[in-house]
């Protein structure tokens, strides 16, 4: 995807039927579109909101992926080593990416991030989350927002 590409959006096709992970997915294409935003922003106001926009970033990438792999598990899926595989891959390239950005604060690679987080998130649905279909459903999934997931992350690494 060249930069002048726009950056995919969700269509209603991406849905997995269960209604919370419907709702995280769709937040990683707004996450995209924000940093998408944020650097046609002026250039006085973009480091903050650079800032903010990714840390929401890494914090969905942790609690989203924990909210499948946890129903996967309670569910026996069994391609559950194979998603978590292709979460840890995308989160080391996030993290990456991240990280770069704050060492040397290009801005091309939030240019790079947006446009990978929207592109990965379609096509992971479309070609491994789609297989979960009716094996997760909305009975099966923890809803709660992903800050009382991310919350239970942390209580958990504390023992």
């Amino acid at each position: 995807m060249d930069s002048n590409e726009p950056v995919p959006e969700w269509t209603d096709d991406l849905s997995v039927g269960v209604e919370c992970l419907d709702e995280d997915h769709q937040a990683f294409f707004r996450l995209s579109a924000l940093l998408t935003e944020i650097l046609s922003s002026p250039e006085e106001n973009q480091d903050p909101l650079i800032d903010t926009a990714i840390n929401i970033l890494e914090e969905y990438v942790e609690a989203h992926f924990m909210r499948e792999e946890s129903a996967m598990k309670a569910a026996n899926y069994p391609l559950l080593a194979e998603h978590m595989a292709e979460h840890d891959a995308f989160a080391n390239r996030v993290r990456g990416i991240v990280q770069s950005y704050r060492t040397d604060g290009d801005k091309a690679l939030i240019a790079k991030l947006a446009r990978l987080v929207a592109r990965w998130i379609e096509s992971h649905i479309r070609g491994v989350d789609t297989r979960y279909c009716g094996i997760l459903t909305n009975d099966n999934v923890d809803a709660r927002p992903l800050a009382f997931l991310a919350a239970d992350m942390d209580t958990e690494a504390d023992f």
